[in-house]
């Protein structure tokens, strides 16, 4: 299963008060990590037997002789004791290796959360076969990939019982960039000042995220695809007005992505819409767009394109440049790539 169904089963088991003896939760994606850890913390005990049975403890300022110890030791007046180790990427892997023997025969009444981010438990060592068998719970927390980060937010979306469309999320996936955390909280904020049932439309994100539903790298993107070099110009005036928020590194770092794709569209002719989706990495919704445009920029205006493109990447840090300012440059480039 992907990391996003494995989510939804462990969160789901936890909801229905399911708990495991041991949860193994590692990967280079933390925000999977946090999310389970904090909900075991959450349902695991009731408010009042936290004091006596919750402990949190860092991989910086315990070994694996105190995090068993603690384990060990007997709930006082509820079901079971919480044990959560946060932050165990700072122990060597030997030193993580010691928790095995805990690991395959742990005790029934305590929950232990083992949080090791930022980067995987090597496969090849025996300590995440050894949690399974002693009936624990390893979750892997891979990295969202930038195509897959749209879906992801429509699913969560959805879990919220709100409609998010494709061109919505990857608005908000374009804008936010990578951080998961980020996007996953917005599209939760975004929920909230929308009713039950209801569409999280482009003048919502407009008005609780800041992302104009109409002067946004997206919009760029379609303006110059499909050669309109009038709106194209209107949406470099307003990066100009505020370059802070639309910083021309960001632009360009963009531009040249979507113009690979227009490469990967010729050089991918008579293949599937599927199969197109996969080697553009783009949701399908959008595979016809990319096509079209494909069509206003054949290959020998791609090579040119992307000369246009290295010399303002270049004009833009200083060299070789004239003193023009981003919004020049810009709007430069912009009457270059669709001459």
């Amino acid at each position: 299963m992907s990391t996003l169904e494995d989510y939804k089963k462990v969160m789901t088991d936890l909801r229905a008060g399911k708990f495991k003896p041991v949860y193994v939760l590692h990967g280079e994606e933390s925000f999977f990590i946090d999310r389970i850890a904090s909900e075991v913390e959450r349902l695991a005990l009731e408010d009042h037997e936290r004091d006596f049975n919750q402990t949190i403890l860092y991989g910086r300022d315990c070994d694996a002789d105190q995090v068993k110890d603690t384990c060990l030791r007997y709930p006082m007046m509820a079901e079971r004791q919480l044990v959560v180790v946060r932050e165990l990427q700072n122990w060597r892997i030997d030193q993580v290796e010691k928790l095995e023997p805990y690991l395959l025969k742990p005790t029934p009444t305590t929950v232990l959360v083992l949080c090791y981010k930022h980067k995987k438990i090597d496969g090849r060592k025996s300590i995440l076969k050894s949690a399974q068998k002693g009936g624990g719970q390893v979750f892997l927390s891979d990295k969202v990939r930038e195509d897959k980060l749209p879906d992801l937010l429509i699913t969560f979306a959805k879990n919220q019982k709100r409609k998010l469309g494709s061109a919505e999320a990857t608005l908000l996936a374009n804008h936010l960039g990578t951080d998961l955390s980020k996007a996953i909280k917005e599209v939760e904020k975004l929920c909230l000042v929308t009713e039950e049932g209801g569409a999280i439309t482009s003048d919502i994100i407009q008005r609780f995220v800041g992302i104009s539903k109409d002067y946004n790298v997206f919009e760029l993107q379609n303006a110059i695809g499909t050669r309109n070099a009038e709106k194209a110009q209107r949406i470099a005036n307003h990066f100009a007005a505020d370059p802070k928020e639309n910083p021309l590194v960001v632009t360009l770092g963009f531009l040249n992505t979507y113009f690979n794709k227009l490469a990967v569209v010729h050089a991918c002719q008579g293949k599937s819409q599927a199969e197109l989706a996969s080697e553009l990495k783009v949701n399908p919704y959008f595979v016809k767009d990319y096509v079209q445009h494909a069509r206003n920029y054949p290959l020998g205006k791609l090579v040119d394109v992307q000369r246009h493109l290295r010399q303002f990447d270049l004009r833009s840090k200083g060299v070789g440049g004239d003193g023009s300012d981003h919004g020049e440059l810009l709007r430069e480039l912009l009457a270059k790539v669709m001459a």
